[in-house]
């Protein structure tokens, strides 16, 4: 099954994702941030005693925060979509 879009996911108490089909945003910290999907944003996950996830573009550019665990769920699936959102390379 396919989230509606927008789709927000929380981080921890205080801080958001947000993904609208074009732009991924990060809301809650000392500012927001935003990733536009030409971007190739990724979100890749530590878990164990710190759990922390990190926002990576095909650039290298990078954001990390630390996540609850109870959120995991819903960011997994905002992962998955995003992952599927990203740009075709054109066939040769």
């Amino acid at each position: 099954m396919t989230p509606t879009l927008p789709y927000e996911v929380p981080v921890t108490e205080s801080a958001l994702l947000s993904f609208d089909g074009r732009v991924l945003e990060v809301f809650g910290y000392v500012d927001a941030a935003r990733y536009h999907i030409w971007e190739e944003p990724r979100i890749e996950f530590r878990t164990g005693r710190i759990r922390r996830l990190t926002i990576v573009t095909r650039h290298g550019r990078k954001h990390s925060v630390l996540y609850d665990e109870s959120c995991l769920p819903g960011l997994s699936v905002l992962a998955d979509l995003l992952e599927r959102s990203r740009p075709q390379a054109p066939e040769r």
